[in-house]
């Protein structure tokens, strides 16, 4: 009986509440507040749906709106998808949105497939007509690129990708066949999706120039925050593979970044030829290796899961590389180079690895990893200036140790160090380390930097002069 009388008593108060709650306005004055008033989109591929965008439309008045009517004002032929608060569609009716109050509205977008190799832009906009015949809007602008479609391809010809056709978006993998040549022209991007491989069990002839460097990327074009492109994080696609059968891979102003791995040799038959290229934040490997013969030079290996670059084998030769070991997701990464004469307790004896005005570096103490077992390691180290203890002749002659304590040591060497946006510039810094610190015994066989500038008679150590 108490219950019930306590019932009586409150609810004509709660009854109250409520009808104040939802006392509407068409005051002239009472409009909506918009978080944005365009809504951009980042570039999409066509003919592919974009992940989802939003905004916020706030009621900061004293009392509840409705909006009469939302619609996209191209009636969906631009495209453009919204959901309002809960209701999807084209046009929706009847949204209330309380005092002080706010809603949520979603919007993807298609941008129908062309073969146009110009992007296609479209424009919508949203109208939100409130109860009291005020008009307010958002306009949406997306951009649009037109692509080739290659899935689980086997190429069992010869092929050139040229740079003027339509970018080509990568599923499953890229297969070039035995006795097969792919040559991929300058100025030229492959895109991958999630875990999209290059294999090439022929020849790969990649060869880009300064001014239109080769690209290979994953196919995410939008951000995970807005600071933060998925381009910038690793794990985006697969990586390049050269097989046993593989007589020979050149790479020339190449980019390779963001994939699991970078490149991967397994006692490939011919000559790996890598320079002016930059092999970029891997969730493995960045250069793999294995029983290969391999020169590299004027080129950067940097942030990589495990090593930056990892050698079993073979017989290698890096001229003015810049191997920087900051992977920035995982403490318990690998080197910045690694070298052993074994495999999986399998012995695969080092014929020679040899380091010229080099500069290899990273967050641990120690960047420089050597295993030799019972055999000699066969590794040298010329004019480089190395993360490492170089006390040891046997395999370091005029080589700098970085010091600990010195105020370039670790990222302090390099331009920009950005780990909360993920963005490096492994250019030298004013106080580096590595100035001066090069040959021009060697620097004379590569006598221009990867960015096309002159080393003179003081050649820095890696792949960048100061400038």
């Amino acid at each position: 009986m108490i219950w019930g009388t306590m019932m009586i008593l409150f609810s004509p108060f709660m009854f109250l509440s409520c009808v104040d709650d939802e006392k509407f306005t068409t005051a002239s004055g009472a409009v909506l507040q918009m978080e944005l008033d365009t809504l951009r989109f980042d570039t999409i591929f066509t003919g592919l749906t974009s992940t989802t965008e939003r905004f916020v439309v706030h009621n900061r008045n004293d009392k509840a709106l409705r909006i009469a009517n939302v619609s996209l004002k191209s009636a969906g032929h631009s495209g453009f998808m919204m959901n309002v608060d809960g209701q999807s569609g084209t046009s929706v009716s009847n949204v209330e949105v309380l005092k002080k109050d706010s809603i949520f509205v979603f919007v993807k977008v298609n941008i129908p497939r062309s073969s146009s190799m110009k992007p296609t832009f479209v424009r919508d906009t949203i109208i939100f007509t409130l109860e009291s015949g005020i008009h307010q809007q958002v306009v949406l602008e997306a951009s649009g690129l037109n692509f080739k479609e290659l899935r689980a391809e086997v190429l069992k010809s010869d092929k050139i990708i040229k740079a003027d056709e339509l970018p080509y978006v990568i599923y499953d993998s890229l297969v070039v066949s035995k006795g097969t040549t792919l040559e991929i022209e300058a100025g030229t991007t492959l895109y991958f999706h999630n875990a999209a491989n290059l294999i090439v069990h022929g020849e790969l002839k990649a060869n880009g120039t300064l001014e239109k460097p080769i690209i290979f990327r994953g196919d995410r074009l939008d951000r995970m925050f807005d600071y933060l492109p998925y381009d910038r994080l690793e794990n985006q696609w697969g990586g390049i593979y050269l097989s046993k059968d593989c007589v020979g891979g050149t790479f020339n102003h190449v980019d390779i970044h963001s994939g699991n791995n970078g490149i991967s040799c397994d006692e490939i038959g011919g000559n790996l030829n890598i320079t002016n290229s930059v092999i970029h934040n891997v969730a493995g490997y960045g250069l793999y290796l294995k029983d290969t013969k391999a020169k590299v030079a004027n080129t950067q290996i940097s942030n990589a899961k495990y090593d930056c670059v990892s050698i079993h084998g073979g017989t290698s030769d890096f001229y003015h590389c810049t191997l920087a070991q900051f992977y920035p997701w995982d403490a318990d990464r690998g080197h910045a180079l690694f070298v052993s004469n074994y495999l999986d307790d399998e012995e695969h004896l080092v014929q020679s690895a040899n380091f010229y005005n080099c500069l290899i570096t990273g967050y641990a103490n120690d960047e420089v990893f050597g295993e030799p077992g019972n055999q000699t390691l066969k590794l040298h180290f010329n004019n480089c200036v190395l993360l490492t203890d170089v006390d040891d002749d046997t395999y370091f002659h005029d080589c700098i140790e970085e010091s600990k304590d010195s105020a370039t040591f670790k990222s302090t060497n390099f331009k920009t160090f950005d780990t909360h946006a993920y963005i490096y510039d492994f250019r030298l810094d004013t106080l580096s380390v590595a100035r001066g610190k090069g040959s021009t015994s060697y620097s004379s066989l590569y006598p221009s930097d990867m960015d096309g500038i002159l080393r003179g008679e003081k050649p820095d150590a890696g792949c960048y002069q100061f400038r």
